[in-house]
């Protein structure tokens, strides 16, 4: 029958049984060498066009376009720059236009038909390209990398000059692009708190290719963590204008010891243009991904054609993570989140570290701290730091640039293109298409973050709209759809299963929060952290909260000099917030209490912990929480909330909180309140929490209260039941173990809480501290004072503590007084005749900020010269927090000071708002603040401050004394007023003032001076 058919079917079966055979000789195992050898050709080049070779001019004017900078660069105008770097190192504070260029030789290309292409890995944020004169391309967009053919305009074996004009947008549009118009998101300028550095420059690599003219253009894989099948899906690229047969090879290798573990071939027709090749490979006995064991297998793609060979490889890991049944799972088992917020920031560079190491050493600390989860809020990952994060086994939330403050103008307002929305929503949506493609094999990344913290509008419901379409991009993982759900539309659901199209996990199943809270945490704080005020019973993805600590301003300074950047933005920023401190240092007299600010900074650090420790022991001991995720990362970015240094220098003091927060096996311990009277009652709780490490069983536990003097005032014998899993249904990490009150009749002092596993485990975390005073200790009262104002609460106490009030006597010319000044401001009158009698010697005690307030004026009534402004210390809910500190002085005797404030004993009593001349308020960005000043005439003693030196610099006066004439008077910014007879510090500190004021009132009184009328009009009481 064959020997009739005609010559060409003859043809076309004898081709079809060669690529049969060709096909099954390509996949039988012993193939693997002769594939391997036949590969084996010319490769495709790159050629760094990184390092010093470059230079770059400002374009502040936007002429360079129209001077044609792109063919004549402006030389004498430019300075030398490395590459990849931003442009704010080479000209500090600039915005706008910059322009870069450098000279390269072409090697030849080897490759038959093959091609030559210029690679940018990242431009922030708009780059135009030119080469020897000739426009290349464009690119908008700050993350992701891009390129261009540039074969015809090279001269080979020649000199080339390679251009780039880089668009640093402003908040003034330039070319019709503005910073907010673009996903940019936290940045603003100039450089200050609550804010991202608003850099830009080439912050990536910069390579030219010589690759073939088949090659591979991109490379996707989807393991599947149950089977061990691995999708790979391809794009292969033909520039030539004819077909070609090509060797298409997969290889799949262990990616620690490069042993390959599959192989599979194919032999395909590759048309001019786009082509697409998908395979499917199984690979034996494969390994799981996870945080102990983060396997990872290595995936080589190859093309040949003739003798030229492209070439691509991505690691990849077999995992499986999802929220289901109420947990987060990883390959199928419930994990808890140990989590850390950590945006990119490096020091000097912003977006671009000043060396590798800084990438490692960021992921090593992650690790060594117990974390197991990062998310990245914010956008601009270094894409080498996911490779860390693959390796060292961290699970990631990435999020982009556009996710937030897109479209967000504050108070810039400028005119802008009809079509303004439509752009908004079109970048957008490339900001997340294009950084999901770039990283999308990575094992480590489990989550993608659309948003942050956006309300409802145009960005809200596209993101929303878009989830189908970023599902074909990557069906394998969960979206966040908007972390913290700050758009309030509970109708929609907060994150999306892997391979589901909807928005498929509600608000109701898992929570999206971000709770910031003011400090000291008030009772009702630590009970909705704890979960006891939840009545909803949805578990609760805790994705950003915590406090900040003070910026290391001596040793960040330090560093900056010893790299020679301290003409950089941030490092002059950083020393004027120090020139400030140092100024209030001398002002405060804060070396009453420490020696140097060094020595402030640590024990500041040492109180941090402590708040730290107890947010985290609220938090878990939450049933509902399932992840926890804090802003505090591991290192500092313009303000200071983390466990090492903008150069990563770690901060011991702060370590230990770390560990306490993200250990395993560890005890909550609480009580309520933190200080009290002796014969009252107190709350003791304890809880526990298990993070699936202590197997199930019945362990016994001894809980304690132990006194000042080590005597045990109460001790109980508890048990620790650790159920198995019944009928699906799984214990809450964290269970209440004792919620009791007891009376404690001891002596004052500090008590200890303590819980003890007694056998089959070690949990940390056993022990906090309360406070015990004794009443009918507090100090003896004058018998009589002055009482200006009408105050109920004020009045009842003096009385019950047996001191005479007496009205204010306008004609008292005899002697020297006590008045305490309450309720509210005096009339001028009045306050007239207390800057007499304070000038002749009596003292005055300003015993809240509403005895000096007038209207709007915060300090109208203050008898000083300049007066300052009553401003909060704390910004964000708490977030940027200043330390507040107290001098060993007779107001604070027989009371914790001389240092920082004791927050459980002084808890009630710590005010937001301080007398001050130094502070911030929020900017016309409306998301940064900026440094304000009001002139305020310091005290002659500071017993009671605040500083803060975490976000912008301020600082404040709780408790100050001032001279004025033979007299003085006292101005009080803590809560005594709102806490007297219920709290012990109120009371004690109360008495103490009173005391001190009453110290001088036997001497005789002094006559008025001659220019006291001209010191009345000084200080505003008259005209």
């Amino acid at each position: 029958m064959i020997k009739h058919l005609n010559k060409l079917t003859m043809y076309l079966i004898k081709k079809y049984v060669f690529a049969v055979f060709l096909s099954m000789l390509c996949h039988i195992s012993f193939s693997k060498e002769v594939i391997l050898n036949n590969r084996a050709g010319i490769c495709t080049q790159k050629i760094t066009l990184n390092g010093n070779n470059w230079r770059i001019a400002t374009d502040s004017s936007n002429v360079g376009l129209q001077k044609e900078w792109f063919i004549t660069p402006p030389i004498s105008d430019s300075k030398q720059t490395p590459v990849p770097w931003v442009i704010q190192d080479i000209f500090h504070n600039y915005h706008g236009v910059a322009w870069y260029w450098r000279e390269f030789e072409t090697p030849k290309n080897l490759h038959p038909k093959g091609r030559y292409l210029l690679r940018f890995s990242a431009v922030d944020y708009f780059a135009e390209v030119w080469v020897n004169g000739q426009a290349v391309g464009s690119h908008e967009g700050s993350e992701t990398p891009f390129e261009f053919d540039v074969t015809g305009l090279l001269n080979p074996g020649g000199k080339n000059l390679l251009v780039v004009r880089v668009l640093n947008p402003t908040y003034r549009p330039i070319d019709g692009i503005s910073l907010k118009d673009t996903p940019s998101g936290a940045k603003q300028y100039p450089y200050a708190g609550n804010a991202a550095y608003n850099s830009g420059g080439i912050i990536g690599d910069v390579e030219l290719q010589s690759v073939p003219a088949v090659r591979l253009n991109d490379l996707f894989v989807v393991p599947d963590w149950k089977t061990g099948k691995v999708k790979i899906q391809t794009t292969i690229l033909n520039t030539d204008s004819k077909a070609t047969i090509s060797s298409v090879t997969f290889e799949i290798s262990e990616a620690r010891t490069g042993l390959a573990v599959a192989l599979e071939n194919y032999v395909r027709k590759i048309e001019p243009g786009t082509n697409s090749v998908e395979a499917e490979i199984q690979v034996p006995d494969h390994k799981l991904w996870c945080p102990d064991e983060p396997v990872l297998y290595r995936i080589t793609a190859s093309v040949q054609t003739q003798s030229s060979v492209d070439e691509q490889s991505v690691r990849i890991g077999f995992r499986d993570f999802r929220f289901e049944n109420g947990y987060f799972r990883l390959n199928g088992k419930r994990i808890f989140l140990n989590g850390a917020n950590f945006s990119t920031h490096y020091p000097v560079g912003y977006t671009v570290p000043l060396n590798e190491n800084m990438l490692r050493q960021d992921v090593i600390n992650l690790k060594s701290l117990g974390f197991n989860f990062v998310r990245i809020p914010f956008g601009c990952p270094n894409p080498r730091v996911l490779d860390i994060y693959d390796e060292l086994g961290i699970m990631v939330q990435q999020e982009h640039f556009g996710c937030w403050q897109m479209g967000d103008y504050a108070g810039y307002k400028y005119p802008k293109p009809n079509n303004i929305n439509d752009l908004l929503v079109k970048r957008f949506e490339n900001s997340i298409r294009r950084v999901i493609l770039r990283d999308r094999n990575h094992a480590s990344l489990v989550m993608w973050g659309v948003l942050n913290e956006i309300p409802d509008g145009i960005i809200f419901r596209k993101a929303v709209e878009l989830l189908p379409s970023l599902r074909v991009l990557d069906p394998s993982r969960l979206f966040v759809l908007n972390s913290g759900r700050f758009d309030g539309i509970k109708e929609i659901g907060s994150m999306s299963s892997p391979g589901s199209n909807t928005w498929n996990i509600r608000e109701s199943e898992l929570k999206d929060w971000h709770p910031y809270v003011w400090i000291p945490y008030s009772p009702q704080t630590l009970d909705e952290l704890s979960g006891r005020s939840n009545t909803s019973g949805q578990k609760i993805y805790i994705s950003e909260t915590g406090l900040c600590f003070p910026v290391d301003l001596p040793t960040e300074l330090g560093d900056f000099q010893q790299c020679v950047k301290d003409q950089s933005d941030d490092a002059q920023y950083f020393k004027r917030q120090y020139n400030k401190l140092l100024v209030d240092w001398t002002k405060f007299d804060m070396g009453n209490c420490w020696a140097r600010p060094e020595d402030y900074i640590k024990d500041a650090y040492k109180t941090a912990s402590s708040l730290r420790e107890m947010a985290d022991a609220a938090i878990r001991s939450n049933p509902f929480v399932v992840s926890y995720t804090p802003t505090n990362g591991v290192a500092d970015c313009v303000v200071g909330e983390s466990v090492a240094t903008n150069f990563r220098r770690l901060k011991p003091e702060l370590i230990g909180s770390v560990l306490l927060s993200n250990s395993s096996l560890r005890w909550c311990m609480m009580t309520e309140p933190q200080s009290i009277y002796s014969g009252n009652k107190i709350k003791l709780r304890v809880s526990f929490s298990n993070l699936d490490v202590l197997r199930a069983g019945k362990y016994p536990a001894t809980i304690q209260v132990v006194g000042p003097d080590l005597k045990s005032v109460y001790e109980k014998k508890v048990f620790v039941n650790i159920s198995e899993a019944k009928d699906g249904v799984e214990s809450p990490f964290a269970q209440t173990i004792l919620t009791e009150d007891i009376m404690v009749n001891g002596p004052a002092g500090k008590y200890q809480f303590l819980a003890t596993l007694d056998h089959g485990g070690t949990a940390v975390g056993g022990e906090t501290e309360f406070y015990v005073t004794d009443k009918s200790r507090l100090p003896q009262l004058p018998a009589e004072i002055v009482l200006c104002g009408k105050d109920s609460v004020v009045t009842n106490w003096l009385k019950e503590h047996h001191v005479k009030t007496l009205p204010v006597n306008k004609a008292n010319q005899s002697k020297r007084e006590v008045i305490l000044i309450a309720g509210k401001a005096p009339d001028s009158t009045t306050m007239v005749t207390l800057a007499r009698q304070m000038e002749c010697g009596s003292i005055a005690i300003f015993l809240s900020p509403g005895t000096f307030r007038s209207g709007n004026n915060s300090t109208r009534c203050l008898p000083l010269a300049n007066k300052g402004v009553i401003e909060s210390m704390d910004h964000v809910a708490g977030y940027y927090r200043a330390d507040r500190w107290t001098k060993i002085h007779p107001i604070f005797d027989g009371m914790p000071a001389g240092g920082m404030m004791d927050y459980r004993y002084f808890r009630n009593i710590i005010s937001l708002d301080a007398l001050s001349q130094e502070y911030s308020t929020v900017a016309k960005d409306g998301y940064s603040y900026e440094e304000r000043s009001s002139a305020l005439n310091y005290p002659a003693e500071t017993v009671c401050g605040a500083t803060r030196i975490c976000d912008n610099y301020c600082s404040g006066i709780h408790i100050g004394v001032w001279h004025f004439g033979q007299g003085q008077f006292i101005v009080n910014t803590l809560h005594i007023l709102e806490n007297l007879g219920n709290d012990p510090a109120a009371d004690r500190l109360f008495c103490n003032m009173l005391n001190f004021a009453s110290i001088d009132m036997n001497k005789p009184m002094a006559k008025l001076p001659e220019y006291f009328n001209r010191k009345l009009t000084e200080i505003g009481y008259q005209k």
